[in-house]
């Protein structure tokens, strides 16, 4: 893990993100990208040629947002550890899941202020959309952890096949912590899965990987997003690391992303990783 990509708004949310990224980054040894988008709608005036609206009000908003960076970089928390920053036009997400891949992002640590009703339904998160578009694993924070020692994390998922490569992301990131290790498969109405089953396939995911300290837990619910905020809340989690296929268009529509409903509903630490 040598590269984190950090973006901001200057918010406290993610005040509390970047501060959870210092503390990963001195564990990993890793650079620090703080990035921030000024998010201005663009108005077309004719086939492939886009001009800002309000010209003046663009360099305001430019030249207040990299003071605000300078002055957020100047903080004493970042003086152990390499930091490089970028202030950019674009939509918010969009601009986040570039400079990812730019910068060769290991991470992506960011706040999320969580969507609900119908905020949610039609818009959602940046968050949200950053996880669903993003190929780098994404770490959700929502309030701020002064000492970001995680010591018990919640790994949920199906345990198939398409686990595999999500896990090998997992690794890198919990080998940073000696954490205990919750395996949890949700069990629904309708998505039923006998016990056996269920445990022959987290039996097999063990044998395959070189997993130490875990646990195994098959957990009934009303729903995988109840399941996974529930059970975390009952061990009391520092973490919840789950899975998403990023789907995006109809299939999201139709199919929704439990990884982006746990974002938006859970207040602990959320890592989402891309199962391609």
């Amino acid at each position: 893990m040598k590269n984190i990509l950090v973006p901001t708004d200057f918010s406290e949310c993610a005040h509390h993100a970047a501060e959870v990224a210092v503390q990963v980054a001195k564990s990993a040894n890793a650079v620090i990208h703080l990035l921030h988008v000024v998010d201005i709608p663009l108005t077309s005036y004719d086939a492939g040629m886009h001009t800002y609206e309000n010209i003046p009000e663009t360099m305001f908003l430019m030249k207040h947002a990299k003071e605000s960076m300078e002055k957020l970089k100047s903080e004493a928390m970042f003086e152990e550890v390499e930091v490089t920053t970028m202030v950019e036009f674009d939509l918010t997400y969009s601009r986040i899941t570039n400079e990812a891949k730019n910068k060769n992002a290991d991470l992506i640590i960011m706040g999320s202020h969580g969507a609900s009703g119908f905020q949610e339904l039609m818009i959602g998160s940046n968050a949200e959309r950053v996880v669903r578009f993003a190929e780098s694993p994404v770490l959700t924070i929502k309030k701020q952890h002064a000492n970001f020692d995680v010591q018990n994390i919640v790994l949920a998922s199906d345990f198939k096949e398409d686990s595999v490569p999500f896990f090998n992301h997992f690794s890198a990131f919990i080998g940073l912590f000696d954490a205990h290790i919750h395996l949890l498969k949700v069990n629904t109405a309708l998505n039923f899965e006998t016990t056996p089953e269920s445990r022959r396939l987290m039996e097999s995911f063990l044998m395959n990987h070189d997993v130490k300290n875990t646990s195994t837990h098959i957990y009934n619910d009303e729903s995988e997003e109840d399941g996974v905020l529930n059970f975390s809340e009952e061990v009391d989690a520092n973490l919840i690391a789950i899975g998403t296929h990023g789907r995006t268009g109809i299939a999201h529509l139709v199919n929704g992303s439990l990884a982006e409903s746990v974002i938006n509903h859970a207040d602990r630490p959320v890592l989402s990783i891309k199962i391609r």
